[in-house]
């Protein structure tokens, strides 16, 4: 069986991004606290390593597949644990990447793992996505948390325009599409979840 090493390089292989030297470390670190922090507040039901790595960071790091040329900053919406924000901000360490997540106890690990990855490039904001005004990004992206339709009218507030929105969806992605506006402008980009058979579906929004 491999270890969660192996895996962390060869996944980050296949992901297509330019993974800075530290990144299998930093993952590994990630993995680590997770777990730790994962037996009092519940963070994912994911337990095997494996599965972690494959469907919590890789998955995450499917994202930079969708993302425009210039990119200026990133909203996690609804961030959780941490995805897919931190592993965008692991690999792209010159992006500024703000998680917004309702949840204190999930924010006080968010604040944990960036410390203690020494991630500068992170900001945690404790809200509501709906609650947040007067703040703009280039970017927002979110996983597993809306609808397409419902994370275009709950998150198109925080874009600027010309920005754009992106969801990684599974096989009933078309189904979700089906239900937004015929005039929304949007792209399909399909990927293959590194070291898995699994198909993904990213769809980004121009606002």
């Amino acid at each position: 069986m491999e270890t969660a090493q192996e895996l962390l390089i060869k996944g980050l292989a296949e992901t297509g991004a330019n993974v800075p030297g530290d990144a299998v470390d930093l993952f590994l670190h990630y993995l680590s606290e997770l777990k730790r922090w994962n037996k009092a507040y519940n963070l994912t039901a994911l337990k095997s390593d494996r599965d972690i790595i494959i469907k919590h960071f890789l998955d995450s790091l499917l994202f930079y597949r969708a993302f425009p040329e210039a990119i200026g900053d990133v909203c996690d919406v609804g961030s959780g644990a941490g995805f897919p924000g931190i592993p965008i901000a692991i690999v792209m360490r010159d992006i500024p990447v703000t998680l917004v997540e309702p949840s204190r106890k999930k924010c006080a690990f968010l604040r944990n793992i960036s410390r203690a990855l020494s991630l500068s490039n992170i900001s945690v904001l404790e809200s509501r996505i709906e609650d947040v005004e007067h703040t703009h990004f280039d970017i927002a992206v979110t996983r597993a948390l809306f609808s397409i339709d419902e994370f275009i009218a709950k998150a198109k507030h925080i874009v600027r325009k010309g920005g754009c929105l992106i969801v990684n969806k599974g096989p009933k992605f078309q189904e979700e599409l089906d239900k937004i506006p015929a005039s929304t402008h949007f792209v399909h980009i399909p990927a293959t979840l590194p070291l898995a058979s699994l198909q993904r579906h990213l769809i980004r929004v121009t606002v």
